[in-house]
């Protein structure tokens, strides 16, 4: 019995040890980020860089100046972008999003983007989610008004 206490003791001690953010310099990011950031925000500085360790998942987290926040795999390949002064840019937009959006919200401007293999989410400027599929349909939207 004593056994399993401190083995499961042990264990919870190790938990913290598993989850760390380390901070390092822009040069250690993948090439794969770096080409992102310099195509989609040439004219803006990194601020910060923190690789993120979280059991088996690495993933790089890149703060920008002019209020941007990026994400990307271990690999460099982008997965979030957030934009807290001014629109994600086009190029880290699909096109046929893009083009979806132009027609069915033109007077809206995406503020936020998220995927992964399966999905797209999109933030909008008045708060409005939406998600779309590998396909680049859309299948939900989540309406800022409805989620007070």
């Amino acid at each position: 019995m004593k056994r399993t206490l401190y083995l499961i003791l042990a264990l919870f001690l190790s938990i913290p040890v598993m989850a760390e953010d380390i901070q390092i310099k822009p040069e250690q990011l993948p090439e794969k980020a770096m080409k992102v950031i310099k195509k989609a925000f040439p004219e803006a500085k990194i601020k910060e860089a923190v690789i993120e360790r979280r059991a088996s998942l690495i993933q790089y987290e890149v703060m920008l100046t002019g209020g941007v926040k990026l994400q990307f795999h271990k690999d460099g390949t982008f997965t979030e972008c957030v934009c807290t002064k001014g629109a994600v840019p086009p190029i880290l937009i699909p096109e046929k999003i893009r083009t979806f959006m132009s027609k069915e919200f033109p007077d809206r401007t995406v503020v936020g983007i998220e995927h992964d293999s399966k999905l797209f989410d999109l933030t909008l400027d008045n708060g409005d989610e939406l998600c779309f599929n590998s396909a680049y349909r859309l299948i939900d939207i989540d309406h800022a008004d409805e989620k007070k």
